[in-house]
């Protein structure tokens, strides 16, 4: 919501041609509260709004320029500048930030789903004495955003969105009954509207649009793909077989596809799941493949995170730029990098390597990358 109060007096004083005391002896103020009001230094009082709303022969919306929504790109610019605060300020003065944001804009529901989102990528950095404390209330707050949304927006694709998130919060809460509940206990038929659209633009004479938009299904289809088989990697450790054919196909898919470089934050994630289920079961080799991989991915990116078209996705752009984030991924590369050197210098999984030569290697390599970053 924004409020323009101050213009909005000023043009309408001007277009009456009269002066800043006239307007205040009609209103019963001074001068210099009209004069601060059109500069937004103060405003006027809630109850001679009617008022003055009157006198300009206005709505009180008019008079205010209210605009109870934001646009898709002061959402993202908002959701990137608190991202960003992470690296320059308090965590407590980031969290006093972004209530101040969710407070202003409570109606503006695509907003709110963001904050939400941000709530559940960006918990750990927020004040708390240790992690399940920090998850029972920054997750526990963002729940209530998602039914917030839920309950008030008419947008149907915004409950659904809404929904997802409520669930999501939901299980990492450990209520798996009220998932359950939201959801229903099996995964629902998908008919992909990327397929209706495509067809709608075939129809239309419009091949390359119907090019963009199948190129742009495949490319977020994959990043799901990539997504449910590192985490479907969790659920093997006691089928060695299974586990090594899930994770050998998942690396195919993401060489094949070029991944790494498409969305090198999806492809990192990839590599510390698959680090932690082998250094589980044992497998030194390929932990650390995972994680010389994971150091690889970052150096060969330059620290970049951006989701990036190349030569087979060329016609992605456009619908990157239609994403609440564009093509910037839900954490800034500090915060990533920050993430990765935690898990491999602190998960307990690893502790048993730590003493092994090529351990102290990758660790050089992390600090090296590290230093080159601050």
């Amino acid at each position: 919501m924004k409020v323009s109060l101050g213009k909005v007096l000023s043009s309408k004083r001007k277009a009456k041609r009269i002066t800043q005391q006239e307007l205040a002896d009609f209103v019963g103020v001074s001068k210099t509260s009209v004069s601060k009001w059109e500069n937004e230094q103060t405003y006027p009082d809630i109850t001679l709004l009617p008022l003055l709303a009157a006198y300009f022969d206005v709505s009180i919306d008019a008079l205010l320029n209210y605009e109870p929504e934001l646009s898709k790109e002061e959402i993202q610019h908002i959701y990137l500048s608190i991202q960003k605060s992470f690296d320059t300020q308090s965590a407590e003065e980031v969290w006093e930030q972004l209530n101040s944001f969710i407070h202003r804009y409570y109606s503006c529901y695509p907003f709110i789903l963001q904050m939400g989102m941000l709530l559940l990528n960006h918990y750990d950095l927020l004040p708390g004495e240790n992690t399940q404390e920090k998850v029972d209330k920054y997750v526990g707050e963002a729940l209530k955003l998602f039914i917030h949304i839920r309950v008030n927006t008419q947008d149907i694709k915004l409950i659904n969105e809404a929904t997802k998130m409520e669930a999501y919060c939901l299980l990492v809460l450990k209520r798996p009954d009220e998932v359950l509940d939201i959801l229903g206990p099996y995964v629902p038929i998908h008919l992909p509207a990327d397929d209706l659209i495509v067809g709608a633009f075939h129809l239309k004479g419009d091949p390359v649009k119907a090019e963009a938009t199948s190129q742009s299904g495949i490319f977020q289809n994959l990043f799901i793909l990539i997504s449910s088989m590192t985490n479907y990697l969790q659920l093997l450790l006691k089928d060695p077989v299974k586990l090594d054919t899930t994770y050998q196909r998942e690396l195919m898919i993401i060489e094949t596809f070029n991944i790494e470089a498409l969305n090198p934050a999806i492809a990192l994630n990839f590599c510390l799941s698959a680090a932690s289920v082998h250094a589980l079961i044992g497998n030194k080799e390929l932990l650390f493949n995972d994680l010389n991989r994971s150091l690889a991915i970052l150096q060969k990116n330059k620290g970049s995170i951006l989701f990036k078209p190349d030569d087979y996705f060329d016609r992605v752009q456009d619908w990157l730029d239609q994403q609440a984030l564009g093509n910037q991924p839900p954490r800034n590369a500090h915060q990533v990098v920050e993430s990765i050197s935690s898990f491999i210098l602190t998960h307990p999984s690893l502790d048993i390597y730590r003493e092994e030569e090529e351990m102290k290697q990758i660790i050089n390599q992390l600090t090296e990358i590290r230093e080159r970053r601050s």
